[in-house]
């Protein structure tokens, strides 16, 4: 089962390859690489967002909507598809999938994303807990809410075929995964700190592993999915199976430990973002910074606060999906999605140093730093380190979003 789906996502991989110069349906390839996406009559909503030991899941690009053809995609004139479309789902995850999950599915590409294509995972995802971390993402974390009512590009028909696309890796599990936990949360502490703890987190924030105490994961995982993820690992992954080392009892524990982290989720549906380009430039009566670049393309964290602290001029793009940028970024930094790049691209100012930023630390502001270099800017670099670095330095940022504390 698993090395058919494997022959069929190779097969769409070269269709996507043929597609992107040739398909009706293929998206107008933006400079970044990515497509480029516009709104249209249609509504909806998808994205990316996942989560890694006991869960998440991945990202798409953008489509037209029901009313006609947008440089995303060509949409049907009266109603969707009558089914998803798999050669469109292959296009969206090599566009905004791949860079983290891995081109295959295998995940930990950047950011340690978790395995997409991870038979025990993709055993106990359903295609709605799969679509609304498209839609909403894991806010506060690397994974972006790239659906259209989150200010994402995404509609509703995205994450169908991107669901579909992910879903072909699925093998033949089925699993039982009972009901609510019968635990004590107290009681989960001392063996989730043992165990736990140095991958994803003293509290479940996440550390080389992603958060289990996301609002949005805790709000979709049930106590079922949770405990499966305990006991049986994700396979050739770095979790590990935990039935033979704990008790049934104290799975339970663990299990109600972290959902004891649940909080209500927040779906504040902004209003489609359009990019504001005025007044974009920081300190713009100062002088030019002099970066030392690692690699000709790397700035470190410090040395931009510096520069900035020093009143030299710069331009900060955050080029994280907007839904990010809402909540946390540098302060007066630009939204500039990295999908909407080359929009845009011609209103951005070629004589300041345009400095890219995006949590992962280098996936998203690599390609807006590569289309930056493409269309000729030569004052551009990715920040090293990336936005949390920069949070949890205590340097400035603006939104709801706070430095992790200091671990013990």
């Amino acid at each position: 089962m698993q090395t058919k789906a494997m022959n069929r996502h190779l097969i769409l991989a070269t269709c996507f390859v043929a597609c992107s110069f040739g398909c009706e349906k293929a998206p107008a390839p933006a400079i970044g690489g990515a497509p480029i996406t516009q709104t249209d009559s249609g509504g909806g909503n998808s994205g990316s967002g996942g989560t890694a030991g006991t869960g998440g899941t991945a990202g798409t690009g953008g489509m037209a909507g029901t009313g006609g053809n947008g440089a995303g995609g060509t949409a049907g004139s009266g109603g969707g598809p009558a089914g998803p479309d798999l050669a469109r789902g292959a296009v969206l995850y090599s566009a905004y999938c791949g860079f983290c999950h891995g081109a295959m599915g295998e995940g930990y590409a950047a950011d340690h994303a978790n395995a997409l294509a991870n038979p025990n995972f993709l055993a106990v995802a359903d295609d709605a807990f799969l679509t609304n971390a498209i839609n909403h993402g894991r806010p506060g974390t690397t994974m972006s809410a790239w659906g259209r009512e989150q200010g994402g590009p995404l509609w509703p028909e995205d994450a169908a075929n991107l669901v579909a696309y992910i879903r072909m890796w699925a093998s033949d599990l089925t699993p039982t995964l009972g009901g609510d936990n019968t635990g004590v949360a107290a009681d989960g502490q001392a063996n989730y700190t043992t165990f736990c703890a140095s991958c994803h987190g003293h509290s479940g924030e996440g550390a080389t592993a992603l958060s289990l105490n996301n609002p949005w994961f805790l709000h979709t995982a049930t106590d079922g999915f949770i405990r499966y993820a305990i006991e049986e690992g994700r396979p050739q992954t770095p979790m590990g199976p935990y039935k033979n080392s704990f008790t049934a009892q104290e799975i339970e524990d663990l299990v109600a430990l972290i959902r004891s982290w649940a909080t209500p989720v927040e779906d504040t549906n902004p209003t489609q973002y359009v990019p504001d380009l005025q007044d974009i430039i920081l300190n713009p009566g100062g002088p030019d910074p002099s970066f030392t670049l690692r690699e000709d393309k790397f700035v470190a964290v410090d040395d931009v606060h510096a520069a900035i602290q020093a009143g030299e001029k710069v331009v900060m793009l955050d080029a994280r999906a907007h839904g990010d940028y809402l909540y946390g970024h540098i302060s007066g930094a630009i939204s500039l999605p990295f999908f909407d790049l080359a929009n845009y691209i011609d209103a951005l100012p070629r004589d300041v140093w345009i400095i890219n930023y995006c949590g992962c630390p280098h996936a998203v502001s690599g390609r807006a730093w590569e289309a930056l270099r493409a269309a000729g800017f030569e004052k551009t670099a990715v920040l090293d380190e990336g936005y949390y670095v920069w949070r949890d330095r205590g340097y400035p940022i603006s939104g709801v979003d706070t430095p992790m504390p200091p671990t013990e």
